[in-house]
C-alpha cells in the first residue's frame, strides 16, 4: 500500500486506487501521514479538521472516521507490516514504512541530491533530483484544500519543490546542458519572480545559449520588479553576475567535456615458461650461446634497448638520430620548442576542466555608478547632400558637444551614428552633475542653432537637433585601444535616455524626473504634470549659476558661487 500526499491524497493498493470517503476521513488520513510514526493528539486533529468552531459531536466524528481507517488499512491485501493505526495517547500514531509515503521518500532524494550538488558530482544530483521532483503530481493536498482544509505543512513542501529545483537547475547548467533546461526554467522563473537564484540562473543560461541581451533584460525586469514593489535593489551575487555578462567574463562559458582518456590496450608479451629446463629446451632465464634471449644483445639479434651501430635506438642520443627528449642545438625538443596549444598563446590557463583568461590591465573594464547622460541628435535636413560634406557636418557636432561638455565639467562619451552623448559624474560623482548636464545641454542646443558663445558647427545646410538629458545608475565599459574618456554607456540611465531621445521635440531640451529634482535649484522648467516625453527644461534660473568646472561632493553653496560669464548670459538670453 503506497500513499501519496505530493498531490490530490491517494491511497494505492497494488497500483489501484483505495476509495477513502469523506473529507472528514480523508483529512485524518492526510493529518497523520504529515506526521507519519508519530504521536498526534486528538486536540491536534480536532483543530485540523475544523478549522473554525469545533462542533459538540466533532470529537464521535473523529473516532468513527479513525474505525474505518483501520477497517480501510487492515482489509488491503498489501497493508501488511506497511501501516498500522494504533492508539497512542493522548491521540493516535500512525505506523507506516517510509518507503511507502511518497513525502519522505521525496525529502530523502532531495537532501542526497543536495548533497551532490555540494559535492560536485552533478551527474548523480541531476539523476537524484530528477526522481525526487517526478514524485509531484500537482499542488499538494489540491483536494482537501478545495475543501477548506488549509495547513502550513504544503506551503513548506512546496518551498522544498522550488528549492530542489534551483538545485536541479545548477547541476545541470554545470553539466552543460543549458539548452536543454532553458524552457523549463524560463517558465519557473516566471512563476516565482522573487526568487533571486532563479533569475541568476536564467540569466546564465540565456547567455550560455548566445542570448545575452535577454540576459541582460532579464535582470533589468528583475530589477525594476524589486524595487517597485519592495523597494530593495538585487544581491550582490546578482549584480556581479550582470557585469560579468557585460564584460564576457570567461568564468561564464560553458564547462568543457572531459578529456578524453587513452585506454588502448598495451601489447601483451608472452610469459617465459617457468618449468624446469630441460638440455634440449633452454629455459628463457638462462643464457645459451645458440639460443638468443630477449633480455641479451646477440651481435645478430639488435635489441631496441640497446644502442648498435646499425640500429639506432629512439631513447639513446646519437650524433646521425636526436632524441624528442634530449634539447640538442640542431633538433628543438618537442616538450619546449613545440608550438603551444592555442589556450597557451591566448594567456589561458585551464581552471576546472575549462580555459579561463586571467584579467589583464589592456582588457575590457566596467564600471558602475550614478552618472548624468546628455544625448543629442544631430540629422541634416533634407536630402541629397555631398557625403563629404556630411562628414565633415559630423566631425563639426563632434567638436561643439565635445568643447560644451568640457566647459561644463563633463567628458565625451562613445558616439554611435547621428547620436552624441556627453557624461557627467566621470571619473567623479558631484552633486551638481545633473544641473551641468542640463547647462551643457543648452550650450550645445544653442551652438547647433548658432545662438551660442562659441562658432557654430560648419555644413551643407540647417540640422534638426534633438536633446535629452537623464540621471541614473549606469555600466560605463571600457575597451583597449578606446581612450579612458570616451567610454560606452550601458543600462538603465542609457535606456531611458534612448527612449526619452526618440520622443523629445526638435529645438527642445528633455530631462527626466531624476534630473530635473536635482536641477530644479538651477534650472526652470515648465510647469504641470509630468510628461510622457520627459519634463521641458526652459532656462537657467537667473539668480542661480552652477559652476563650469568639477566641484567635489557636498553641501551646495550658492554665495560661493562666481558671477555668470559674459559669453553665459549670451548664450541663454534667447530662452
Amino acid at each position: 500500500m503506497d500513499f501519496h500526499l505530493l498531490g490530490p491524497l491517494e491511497v494505492l493498493d497494488d497500483g489501484a486506487p483505495v476509495p477513502l470517503g469523506g473529507v472528514i476521513k480523508r483529512g485524518a488520513l492526510a493529518h497523520l501521514l504529515i506526521h507519519a510514526n508519530s504521536v498526534v493528539a486528538t486536540s491536534r486533529l480536532l483543530a485540523a479538521l475544523w478549522p473554525g468552531d469545533t462542533p459538540l459531536t466533532a470529537r464521535k466524528m473523529l473516532q468513527n472516521a479513525v474505525r474505518d481507517l483501520r477497517r480501510t488499512l487492515s482489509c488491503a491485501p498489501g497493508s501488511q507490516g506497511r501501516a498500522v493505526l494504533v492508539t497512542d495517547a493522548p491521540g493516535y500514531r500512525l505506523r507506516v514504512d517510509p518507503d511507502a509515503v511518497d513525502l519522505l521518500r521525496f525529502r530523502r532524494a532531495v537532501e542526497r541530491g543536495h548533497a551532490e550538488v555540494a559535492a560536485g558530482s552533478y551527474e548523480s544530483a541531476a539523476r537524484v533530483l530528477r526522481e525526487a521532483l517526478g514524485l509531484w503530481r500537482g499542488p499538494a493536498l489540491a483536494d482537501l484544500v478545495e475543501d477548506g482544509l488549509v495547513w502550513p505543512e504544503p506551503a513548506a513542501w512546496e518551498n522544498s519543490r522550488l528549492n530542489a529545483l534551483e538545485d536541479l537547475f545548477e547541476a545541470e547548467l554545470a553539466c552543460g546542458r543549458h539548452h536543454a533546461v532553458l524552457g523549463e526554467l524560463q517558465a519557473v522563473a516566471a512563476a516565482e519572480p522573487t526568487r533571486e537564484r532563479l533569475s541568476c540562473q536564467l540569466m546564465l543560461a540565456l547567455y550560455r545559449c548566445g542570448r545575452q541581451t535577454e540576459a541582460l533584460a532579464a535582470y533589468r525586469h528583475r530589477r525594476v520588479e524589486l524595487v517597485e514593489r519592495y523597494g530593495l535593489e538585487p544581491t550582490r551575487e546578482m549584480q556581479r553576475l550582470e557585469r560579468a555578462i557585460l564584460a564576457h567574463a570567461p568564468e561564464l562559458d560553458p564547462p568543457s567535456p572531459p578529456a578524453l582518456v587513452d585506454v588502448t590496450p598495451l601489447p601483451r608479451t608472452p610469459l617465459p615458461r617457468t618449468d624446469v629446463p630441460r638440455a634440449d629446451v633452454p629455459r628463457a632465464d638462462v643464457p645459451r650461446a645458440d639460443v638468443p634471449r630477449a633480455d641479451v644483445p646477440r651481435a645478430d639479434v639488435p635489441r631496441a634497448d640497446v644502442p648498435r651501430a646499425d640500429v639506432p635506438r629512439t631513447d639513446v642520443p646519437r650524433a646521425d638520430v636526436p632524441r624528442a627528449d634530449v634539447p640538442r642545438a640542431d633538433v628543438p625538443r618537442t616538450d619546449t620548442a613545440r608550438e603551444a596549444p592555442a589556450q597557451s598563446r591566448a594567456g589561458l590557463t585551464a581552471v576546472g576542466g575549462r580555459a579561463t583568461r586571467p584579467r589583464r590591465l589592456n582588457e575590457s573594464t566596467v564600471e558602475h555608478k550614478r552618472i548624468s547622460l546628455v544625448w543629442v541628435r544631430h540629422a541634416l535636413e533634407g536630402h541629397g547632400h555631398d557625403p563629404s560634406s556630411v562628414q565633415e557636418a559630423l566631425r563639426e557636432a563632434e567638436r561643439v558637444v565635445r568643447e560644451e561638455a568640457a566647459r561644463f565639467g563633463g567628458t565625451m562619451a562613445h558616439a554611435a551614428g547621428p547620436v552624441l552623448s556627453a557624461l557627467f559624474g566621470h571619473p567623479e560623482t558631484s552633486e551638481d552633475d545633473a544641473a551641468r548636464a542640463v547647462r551643457a545641454a543648452f550650450a550645445m542646443r544653442d551652438r547647433f542653432a548658432g545662438r551660442g558663445a562659441g562658432p557654430a558647427p560648419m555644413g551643407p545646410g540647417p540640422a534638426c537637433v534633438h536633446v535629452a538629458v537623464v540621471t541614473g545608475d549606469a555600466y560605463l565599459l571600457f575597451r583597449p585601444g578606446e581612450p579612458d574618456t570616451a567610454p560606452r554607456v550601458m543600462g538603465e540611465a542609457a535606456d531611458r535616455c534612448f527612449r526619452m531621445l526618440a520622443l523629445a521635440p526638435q529645438g527642445q531640451v528633455r530631462v527626466c524626473e531624476v534630473t530635473r529634482r536635482a536641477s530644479e535649484p538651477d534650472i526652470a522648467y515648465r510647469v504641470g504634470p509630468e510628461p510622457p516625453d520627459g519634463w521641458e527644461a526652459l532656462q537657467v534660473r537667473g539668480q542661480r549659476h552652477a559652476t563650469e568646472g568639477r566641484r567635489t561632493a557636498g553641501p551646495l553653496d550658492w554665495t560661493a558661487r562666481p558671477a555668470p560669464q559674459p559669453e553665459e548670459v549670451a548664450a541663454h538670453a534667447v530662452l
